[in-house]
């Protein structure tokens, strides 16, 4: 039996020591994927910092908290217990893909693969080093393999009683290196010197146990696999085979040489795929020879060209790989022929700025592009005609910004576009078939190509709004400004109506150098406003009407990127972790937040301010003077930072955005949807997004047991998930959703 509450919860602290994170863009999840494992029930990624992900379909992936932060490198089932493996000896282990318990090493070494058989599982990586375990949570060091030399092993894999392990070159001159143990402690060196006699062979990257149904003569043949990159010549990627445990090797030759590296191995019944660098390269034999196709391409049927570093076979036809940015794409068969499709069509351009105004977040970047999002969590491209000063895949907007009357975007060789906030009709379909038409706003969401700011050919940095006028700051310099008061700017008698750039005032400072950010400083000792704008070689500019600029002391001769004034405190980023702030902008302090690579924004949120940066740095203090890790997952640099209603919003390369709910929602919880299956309670609630609750449960309504928290982590704000019943399940159960406070 099944009782529905919603309750709604308390108050908590504004900020937690970490923030929890979540990928808003590209989906399922941003990571680069460097370990994919498949059960045939159950599939594991591993990533960068600490991060995994699972699925029972390999196409919906869940977050799991593996309870580290190192890099992992390769993951294996040992019967149904997960093992996973990753930097400085780091190690995690779980038996539902849930909950996992982890234990390290002690080494500094980075364990790049695993494997396991029956009753053994071994981990192989830096310096030789080798470990082997009975249970994947206590671990023994072994000897180096004989005849390693200066090699590192990159991988190693299990099949047919034994287990195969694959080395770099070591040294410049040097050779790859294989070896083949019984147990996974006593190696004999099987390297194929015959074969590796000319110079700068590169490394052998993987190697798996491929067990087709096809004899030592059909194709593809069982046994071990290992690819690699620059065989031969240092321009050739090359494969190997071996039918005899890894004993003696077979080179593949191929149709038509490539000088990109190979990272994986995946087979089925009949074909092959070898995937890499730009590569995915499908095997198959015809008329006793073996054939090699490459996949990729620009075709909507081919895999994307990317980064694959790890491949998977579910069955004849169907491959996934998986590599950079979370990229996953499937294979399948149509017509005899193998198409591909990517799970998810995520944008993955550089984002370079975000900005949030009237409940509306705006990211722009690389190709010219612009996403909008309400909530942080489901984001929409939005189109710009390419004409004026926009080119398309020429035009990289660096930034944007407006008030809710007018935004901008800009960026390189004065590319400009505007969205006004105009009322728009929206024709809906109601559930009985009818329609309904409303009024919606299109800032943000319709643009116009504008043409550049006084016929301008620098790059525009940034965008502020000071007294009824829009600023732009460029190279050399340059400042633009425009006047605005009440749409008086825009051109009205234009059925689209544009900002002619004839209308923008260029003014020269007393700087030469590129300028990028801009602000308005406003406090209790500058109640008036003050424009703030920095640049390279530590320019810092001030100017109380946007005419006259005065050049201040910045104490630094490192590039500024960005101006924010956070609560009436100005912040400015740049390089090499520098951070200044002022009161009055002319008198400046370099608070040490510890970082040294390129911090690129600040925000503030629930009375904290957030720094971000190169490298996916997120820093955080209460008081410009302590500063903390407020932890993150991912290594891509951040470029980008906005807020609203009390969540935390960062964009950066290659489509990164993420979101964390830094002030917590409290909003009610419903169950919608419950169902008893094979001893499971499967539970379907919907609330607000990213809103954290426990599902509590009592046998009597009056006493209640708190019970797993979870988070709504889904861009609708809904969530499916299964419990177990506990053995004696009591036959009346009530269940209720509490928000954590």
């Amino acid at each position: 039996m099944l009782l529905v509450f919603c309750v709604t919860g308390l108050s908590r602290p504004s900020l937690a020591q970490k923030l929890l994170w979540h990928w808003s863009n590209p989906q399922p999840h941003g990571n680069d994927i460097v370990g994919l494992a498949w059960n045939g029930s159950l599939g594991v990624q591993v990533c960068e910092l600490g991060q995994v992900y699972t699925s029972p379909n390999l196409t919906d992936w869940f977050p799991q908290n593996s309870a580290l932060t190192n890099d992992l490198q390769a993951v294996t089932f040992f019967g149904s217990r997960i093992i996973i493996t990753g930097a400085n000896g780091a190690i995690a282990y779980s038996d539902d893909g849930i909950n996992f318990s982890n234990c390290s090493a002690n080494t500094a070494n980075w364990l790049v693969s695993v494997a396991a058989s029956a009753t053994k599982v071994v981990a192989v990586g830096d310096n030789g080093a080798v470990y082997t375990s009975t249970n994947g949570a206590n671990w023994t060091l072994q000897s180096a393999p004989p005849g390693l030399g200066d090699s590192w092993l990159t991988s190693i894999t299990y099949g047919n009683g034994v287990f195969v392990t694959t080395g770099d070159t070591g040294y410049p001159g040097g050779i790859s290196y294989i070896a083949n143990s019984g147990d996974g402690i006593h190696w004999t060196n099987q390297t194929p010197t015959a074969l590796f006699t000319e110079t700068n062979v590169g490394d052998l990257e993987n190697v798996a146990w491929v067990n087709s149904s096809g004899s030592r003569t059909n194709f593809p043949y069982p046994g071990f696999w290992t690819v690699g990159d620059n065989y031969g010549k240092a321009s050739n990627s090359y494969a190997l085979y071996s039918t005899n445990n890894g004993v003696s090797w077979s080179l593949f030759n191929f149709t038509i040489p490539s000088s990109n590296v190979l990272y994986s191995v995946a087979t089925d019944k009949t074909t092959a795929m070898l995937s890499g660098n730009s590569e995915a390269r499908l095997g198959s034999a015809n008329s006793g020879q073996i054939l090699w196709s490459e996949q990729t391409g620009v075709a909507l049927t081919n895999a994307p060209p990317w980064t694959y570093f790890a491949g998977i076979s579910q069955s004849n036809g169907l491959y996934e790989l998986a590599g950079d940015d979370g990229m996953l794409v499937q294979s399948y068969l149509a017509g005899g022929s193998y198409n591909w499709n990517t799970a998810y069509d995520s944008v993955r351009d550089w984002l370079w700025q975000v900005t949030a105004v009237g409940g509306l977040y705006v990211a722009v970047g690389d190709n010219a592009r612009i996403m909008t999002s309400g909530d942080g969590a489901d984001w929409d491209v939005e189109e710009v005609n390419l004409t004026n000063s926009i080119t398309g895949t020429n035009t990289v907007f660096l930034c944007v910004g407006g008030n809710t009357n007018l935004l901008l975007a800009a960026g390189s060789q004065g590319s400009l576009a505007a969205s006004l906030n105009t009322s728009v009709p929206i024709v809906e379909t109601n559930l009985d078939g009818s329609f309904s038409t409303n009024n919606a706003s299109a800032l943000g969401v319709i643009w116009y190509s504008l043409s550049a700011p006084a016929a301008t050919t620098n790059d525009l940095g940034g965008i502020c709004v000071f007294s009824n006028q829009f600023f732009l700051t460029s190279d050399d310099g340059l400042i633009f400004s425009l006047t605005c008061t009440n749409f008086a700017c825009l051109n009205a008698t234009n059925v689209n109506p544009l900002i002619g750039g004839q209308n923008w005032t260029k003014a020269s400072t007393p700087v030469t150098s590129d300028l990028a950010g801009i602000c308005v400083l406003t406090n209790a000792y500058v109640t008036n406003g003050l424009l703030v704008a920095c640049g390279d070689a530590g320019s810092i500019l001030t100017s109380s009407n946007g005419i006259n600029w005065t050049v201040r002391t910045s104490g630094t001769t490192n590039g500024l990127l960005r101006a924010r004034c956070l609560n009436g405190v100005l912040l400015i980023t740049g390089e090499n972790g520098t951070l200044l702030s002022s009161t009055n902008g002319i008198n400046w302090s370099k608070p040490n937040c510890g970082a040294t690579n390129w911090l690129t924004d600040c925000i503030m949120v629930s009375n904290s301010w957030y720094v971000i940066g190169n490298g996916g740095v997120v820093l955080t203090s209460t008081n410009l003077t302590t500063w903390s890790s407020a932890g993150t997952i991912t290594a891509k640099s951040l470029e980008g930072v906005a807020s609203q209603n009390g969540q935390l919003v960062a964009v950066g390369f290659e489509g990164t955005i993420l979101r964390s709910q830094i002030e917590p929602v409290t909003s009610p919880i419903y169950i919608y949807n419950y169902q008893l299956v094979d001893k499971y309670n499967i539970f379907s609630v919907a609330g607000t997004v990213d809103e954290m609750f426990t599902l509590d449960s009592s046998t009597n309504l009056t006493t209640w047991v708190s019970g797993p928290e979870f988070n709504l982590f889904y861009g609708d704000g809904t969530l499916d998930f299964y419990q177990g019943l506990a053995t004696n399940a009591p036959l009346l159960q009530f269940y209720r959703c509490t928000p954590v406070p």
